[in-house]
């Protein structure tokens, strides 16, 4: 039986078309992937593959299912697993990291940066939360390998659900951050030191003391911001209505009672551009 030379056209056009089909099925299901991972990213800063964590995880992030791939991965997904395939979007991979697909540790790390990154102080960074406790903070050091806790003998601070815990307690991560961000004085003053004052059940005030040149004794006196922080706490926890404009009262204060606060005694002490006498009229905050 002979083959007309058209039919012959026709069947190697038809191989053409069909390897082309192919090829493009595999490019669109090449750049699903790379798309998909790609939303992963979605909310954290970075790339997940420069990451160097000591956290180290073998299960799938909560509310995720894990499957395993084409390749032999096992991968985490957000949604339903149909034909051993994620329906939803792939988080992490329990395997190795593939296709821009970060590992479930170096995800881990990324969530815990990104959820910590405006709540820890800046002396200690690194965020760490347990669901089951409730337990949550932030550490100078590392954390457990699947980071929901400091590891002992490291510096750390505690996120409190209470918010008057948060605001009083001076181990809280909200306080430490304010320690931390605390300048004391407006520009830089030789042999600056701070510390919480303990006053009892209201938001610690930073107490600070400096040696500046020319003095033969230390300059003391109380951080302005916080100690704003601590009144208005405490006329407005205690109903104290009487000080509702201590502020605008602060003008009768005496003298020396205004050599409490660091602006004043900067301006008295540190920069001369105040006399004492001044401070008789002067309103402080």
């Amino acid at each position: 039986m002979k083959i007309s030379v058209s039919w012959i056209a026709v069947i190697l056009i038809l191989v053409i078309l069909l390897f082309f089909l192919v090829k493009a099925i595999d490019e669109l299901k090449t750049l699903e992937i790379y798309e998909e991972s790609q939303k992963v990213r979605e909310g954290f800063q970075g790339s997940f593959s420069d990451l160097d964590t000591e956290l180290n995880i073998n299960t799938c992030p909560a509310e995720t299912k894990s499957y395993v791939d084409t390749g032999g991965r096992t991968v985490c997904c957000e949604g339903e697993v149909v034909g051993g395939k994620c329906e939803g979007k792939r988080v992490c991979s329990l395997s190795e990291g593939i296709d821009g697909l970060p590992t479930c540790s170096q995800w881990l790390d990324a969530y815990l940066e990104n959820k910590g990154r405006d709540r820890c102080p800046p002396t200690m960074p690194h965020y760490y939360e347990n669901r089951q406790t409730n337990i949550a903070g932030c550490t100078a050091g590392k954390r457990n390998r699947d980071g929901t806790e400091a590891l002992p003998n490291t510096k750390f601070c505690n996120l409190y659900q209470s918010k008057d815990d948060d605001l009083i307690k001076e181990d809280s991560c909200t306080n430490q951050k304010i320690f931390d961000t605390t300048t004391c004085f407006s520009r830089p003053v030789k042999g600056t030191n701070k510390r919480f004052l303990s006053w009892g059940k209201i938001p610690p005030p930073i107490y600070c003391s400096a040696l500046d040149e020319g003095s033969i004794s230390p300059i003391s006196c109380i951080d302005d911001s916080t100690f704003i922080r601590t009144i208005d706490y405490w006329v407005d926890k205690y109903s104290m209505t009487g000080f509702k404009n201590w502020k605008e009262q602060s003008i009768s204060w005496g003298a020396y009672w205004k050599l409490n606060f660091c602006s004043v005694v900067q301006k008295v002490g540190i920069d001369k551009t105040m006399k004492l006498a001044d401070l008789e009229s002067y309103k402080v905050f």
